[in-house]
């Protein structure tokens, strides 16, 4: 699209003094105008494509980058956050171990102090249930 635009503007501008037709020494203007136009043209091209390109894969490089540091620490986060839970649970074991340590004391003590043990008078036969 370019190279065709540019092509355009050299014929619009150098109608007067291009040679279409004729022998090829009368018509070494008009080749050397498209040569170098053709060259100028190019680079300027693969200057711009080069230089967009670059750009573009910087964009990548740092969506990327930030793609990786938010899963990372998002990863981290869920490691943090499983940790502490795990950690809770853990109390929350331990206290109901405690718990339940307390409340068979507490109970052996009133057996002691009552002098009898009531237990004797429950059928705890799993067959039952």
């Amino acid at each position: 699209m370019v190279g065709i635009i540019v092509y355009s503007l050299l014929v619009w501008f150098n109608q007067k003094s291009l040679v279409w037709s004729g022998n090829p020494i009368e018509g070494w203007k008009t080749g050397l105008i498209f040569v170098v136009g053709g060259a100028v043209t190019g680079a300027a091209t693969g200057k711009a494509l080069d230089f967009y390109c670059w750009r573009i894969e910087q964009q990548l490089i740092l969506i990327e980058r930030e793609r990786v540091e938010k899963e990372t620490l998002q990863g981290e986060r869920f490691e943090k956050e499983k940790k502490q839970q795990e950690i809770l649970e853990a109390e929350i074991i331990e206290r109901k171990r405690i718990e339940t340590e307390v409340a068979l004391e507490e109970e052996r003590l009133w057996y002691e102090q009552h002098g009898k043990d009531f237990s004797d008078d429950y059928d705890y036969d799993e067959e039952d249930e």
